[in-house]
């Protein structure tokens, strides 16, 4: 009957319309992919066939297919969205249950996980800390909470060092003043004297009338270093009073000759005195030749007596003459003055080619005795009030930034000897004074002491005790010192023995000109902490003579924030022997400019203890040093602040220093601030800190039969035995496809298509019935046969 072949047909038709209605319902459904009915006809057939003329029962449906092509990509602000192009499907976890889908609408959940919106999280290979992608697939959770810091265990520079640069050490000659007069304690007058001469010692006697009788005389001086010579004093009729005497004379004095240095005054007493203007001169004042036989009216006469000035103490340094000879021949001559301070010969010898000078002062201050506690110390010119040498020590170091500049002071164990120090070399001048005569106080020089002693009746001590200071002179390579004049003096007699090699231009790192190039980066402690490393390169001399030197060598010093962090010289008593030392390790390069990484020392940092800003232990994980078992493997996770450096691809090249590339794998806590997933599907993390880290490699699946695919809804498909097992791999890897990040796939549905199959659908149903209608009207004919 042919009811049965058409009702085949219409539930054909039927499934055909529910298939593309289900395309249709389905067009903006992100990776759906349409399906489509596949029929087959329907044959009754027996043991032996269906014989020839064998007609059909109709029709059946074979197969709904899913058509798996490529759906239009389009692109979204959201980073986890995920569309593949190319083959593949995203592996999601539902509880357990392994499904595959190619809608890639994916969003973080309230743990970290990556989820679609049904809730199976996507999976993918987890990374380690280090960015290694493992094998293993697991559901990828995204931190979100503040990324732990790391501190540095590596830190790689990659630069040039111009193989052009100079040397910039070199092996000088050091040279300490150890004159016969060096440093030693000279007493004598507090102040200088002025050449004086006294008239009769009685004041200008009365007279019956109220005038002088007029009278004249001569008036010399002799032996000044100025201003010498012979005038004629002529009074006429003065008043008798000494004051108007006085200015008669000094103005003849001027009138006659203003360049004799002498001049007149009443001394205390009244008395009539003569003082040469020049002070510490031992000169002669003389009165000869009067004019009348009394001059005894005025208080003078021929028969006084000059007393001759002192000068005040000095160091007792010489004029002295020194030759500095130049590494081509040529000298140098140079003249110091009489008396100057080693702090001014110093500043004189540096101006000097060749030749560079420091000065220094040292004075011991002891006998300290002063039983009233009365006694004031004058140091340069400054009283102190400090009645012990405990008290004068604090005073006086309270005073080495104002009043008295560069002065230091010492107190030993005993308390007995106060060390003073002068750093710039002036002289120290030492006096006392007390109302308690008797008080005393001695000053030690280089090898003589000189003793202070308060005069009877107390008052200030006439004397004064003076030291000198020395003088290190280094000259730089080639340069000597030739004849001296005098020979005894300031220098002592040369000879090889008084010399001492030294080091010019030595490593310093608070001084550009000893480092031809330096370079910081910033480095990281256990705690986070930043902290500045700063590497100093220093070229080294090659002499072919010396077998212990090399060519192409340099040397590399490193200090963190500003300080040393060598390991400690055991050798070196306490404290010393528990300090950081200077850091320095040798680079050698090849003939090529290539780094010789054999003859390169490791570059092991093991005594860095991270420091605040105020230089104290911040609590940071502290050093290893090498006598601790300190070692280039650091092991994983830290268990000190050390670190190597690496300097692989550095190289020494005939061009400017450069920092081509730097590195260094520490770094400070940071919160996540977005998400990045590339084309393999590698899922970089980026922090507020500046970090980027890998945390997972989003995995992909493929099927041999991708039709055979078991749909579960929510646009996933399950595992079926049709499909065959899945190949799970990484995006751009074999067959698999590429993932785009911040996109999704489109239904791969053409509407166009689907809306033409729904015609065709439906017009065979409308035949299928029309079918049963005409076999309803065939059969009814039939029954009403007679």
């Amino acid at each position: 009957m042919p009811f049965d072949t058409a009702l085949s047909g219409i539930r054909a038709a039927s499934t055909d319309l529910t298939v593309t209605g289900n395309n249709i319902a389905n067009a903006s459904t992100t990776g759906f992919k349409s399906s489509r009915a596949e029929f087959g006809d329907v044959y009754a057939t027996s043991v032996l066939g269906a014989g020839s003329n064998a007609i059909g029962s109709g029709v059946q449906v074979q197969d709904v297919a899913q058509a798996f092509t490529q759906g239009n990509v389009t692109f979204t602000e959201n980073e986890l969205d995920l569309a593949i192009n190319g083959n593949g499907f995203f592996l999601l976890s539902n509880n357990g249950e392994q499904l595959y889908s190619r809608a890639g609408t994916f969003g973080l959940d309230d743990s970290g996980y990556i989820t679609n919106n049904v809730g199976a999280r996507l999976q993918g290979f987890d990374a380690d800390s280090d960015g290694n992608i493992g094998g293993i697939t697991g559901d990828i959770q995204i931190q979100t909470s503040n990324l732990a810091p790391r501190q540095t265990t590596l830190v790689e520079s990659v630069l040039n060092l111009d193989s052009t640069e100079p040397v910039l050490l070199s092996v000088g000659r050091e040279f300490v003043t150890e004159g016969v007069v060096i440093g030693e304690s000279n007493i004598g007058l507090r102040n200088s004297t002025s050449t004086t001469i006294v008239g009769t010692g009685t004041p200008i006697p009365p007279a019956p009338s109220p005038t002088f009788i007029p009278a004249a005389f001569e008036l010399s001086l002799a032996g000044a270093s100025g201003g010498n010579g012979t005038i004629n004093i002529d009074l006429g009729a003065l008043p008798n009073n000494p004051q108007i005497v006085v200015s008669a004379i000094n103005t003849e004095i001027f009138s006659a000759d203003p360049t004799i240095d002498v001049v007149a005054s009443l001394n205390t007493s009244g008395i009539i005195e003569f003082t040469a203007l020049r002070e510490g001169e031992g000169s002669m004042i003389s009165i000869a030749n009067p004019t009348v036989s009394d001059i005894g009216q005025y208080g003078l006469n021929t028969g006084l007596t000059s007393i001759a000035g002192i000068p005040a103490v000095s160091n007792g340094y010489p004029e002295q003459m020194i030759e500095f000879i130049e590494p081509d021949g040529q000298i140098i001559s140079y003249t110091s003055l009489q008396g100057a301070t080693a702090a001014q010969t110093a500043s004189e010898l540096n101006g000097l080619t060749g030749i560079s000078a420091t000065a220094q002062t040292d004075v011991v201050l002891t006998g300290h005795n002063s039983p009233g506690s009365n006694m004031t110390v004058n140091i340069n010119g400054v009283d102190l009030v400090g009645d012990t040498l405990a008290s004068l020590e604090d005073e006086i170091n309270g005073l080495s930034n104002s009043l008295l500049p560069g002065v230091m002071a010492t107190l030993d164990a005993t308390g007995n000897n106060l060390s003073l120090s002068s750093v710039v070399g002036d002289d120290i001048a030492v006096s006392i004074s007390s109302i308690d005569p008797g008080d005393a106080l001695s000053v030690q020089g280089a090898t003589t002491s000189q003793t202070l002693t308060v005069p009877v009746g107390g008052g200030i001590s006439d004397d004064s005790a003076v030291v000198g200071g020395y003088i290190t002179m280094v000259l730089d390579q080639g340069y000597e010192i030739g004849d001296v004049n005098p020979l005894f003096g300031m220098l002592q007699p040369i000879s090889d023995a008084e010399f001492t090699d030294v080091i010019i231009n030595e490593f310093d790192p608070a001084d550009q000109t000893t480092y031809n190039s330096a370079t910081s980066m910033s480095i990281y402690d256990s705690l986070g902490n930043s902290h500045v490393m700063t590497q100093y390169f220093v070229k080294q001399d090659y002499d072919t003579n010396d077998p212990t030197t090399s060519p192409n060598n340099w040397v590399m010093y490193a200090q963190i924030d500003g300080r040393d962090i060598g390991d400690p010289d055991t050798s070196l008593l306490p404290p010393e022997n528990l300090q950081p030392t200077r850091t320095s390790f040798n680079v050698f390069f090849n003939e090529d400019g290539s780094l010789n990484p054999i003859l390169t020392e490791d570059m092991l940092i093991s005594n860095w203890v991270p420091m605040d800003a105020n230089g104290q232990p911040n609590g940071a994980m502290g050093p290893q040093n090498v006598l601790a078992g300190g070692t280039v493997v650091i092991p994983e996770p830290p268990v000190s602040s050390n670190f190597v450096i690496d300097l692989e691809g550095t190289t020494q090249f005939g061009s400017n220093f450069s920092v081509n590339d730097v590195d260094q794998d520490g770094y400070a806590t940071g919160r996540l601030s977005g998400l990045s997933i590339d084309e393999s599907g590698i899922i970089f993390a980026r922090y507020t800190n500046g970090e980027s880290q890998v945390l997972a490699q989003v995995a992909l699946a493929d099927f041999t039969n991708q039709q055979g695919l078991q749909p579960v809804g929510n646009t996933m498909w399950a595992e079926n035995f049709e499909s065959g097992q899945p190949n799970v791999g990484t995006p751009r890897s074999a067959a698999l496809g590429a993932l785009q990040s911040g996109a999704l796939e489109e239904s791969n549905v053409d509407l166009s298509e689907q809306l033409v199959n729904l015609i065709i659908a439906q017009r065979n149903f409308q035949a299928s019935a029309k079918t049963i209608e005409t076999a309803d009207q065939v059969t009814q004919t039939i029954i009403n046969l007679r």
